[in-house]
């Protein structure tokens, strides 16, 4: 049900891309809403139940740790929903390159990060949103094979 939502989001927020923000469907606008509200909460879920000392946790070599994956997805919020909002913004990697990745400085940003977005999907144009979500889907899937090594079970589970 939760992958099929997300497509149908997707597939209704494609068709509504070429129109003006103010001319999506309300069905396709509460779509997206649902969606970001979904993946986002168990992202928001994840950065509360992961250790503190756990926000260093890198599964293997060449890939982000927990704190420096937050802080990626943090920066991805600003980027899509700031666009989303008719601001013309450039990708700035700046939480997450300029850290630090720890628990206490990542979760505020990240929780103010997504309140943000949630107003952004209250009217913003679909096609960055949809773009914020599967980037945001996508690393939820990375955090829960971190959770899964770390032996903690996923929101979503």
């Amino acid at each position: 049900m939760r992958v099929s939502r997300t497509l149908a989001a997707a597939t209704l927020s494609l068709a509504a891309a070429s129109l003006p923000a103010q001319s999506v469907p309300d069905s396709s606008a509460k779509l997206l809403q649902d969606s970001f509200a979904e993946v986002s909460g168990w992202i928001l879920q994840t950065a509360e139940i992961v250790p503190a000392e756990r926000y260093t946790y890198r599964p293997t070599a060449g890939v982000r740790t927990v704190g420096e994956l937050l802080a990626h997805i943090t920066d991805a919020y600003h980027y899509y929903c700031a666009n989303a909002a008719g601001q013309r913004t450039a990708w700035t990697p700046a939480t997450e390159k300029q850290g630090p990745h720890d628990k206490v400085t990542l979760q505020p940003k990240l929780k103010a990060a997504t309140e943000t977005c949630a107003t952004a999907y209250q009217r913003g144009a679909p096609l960055p949103l949809l773009h914020n979500i599967t980037h945001a889907t996508l690393h939820y899937g990375n955090l829960v094979t971190y959770l899964r090594t770390m032996g903690l079970t996923p929101p979503s589970s």
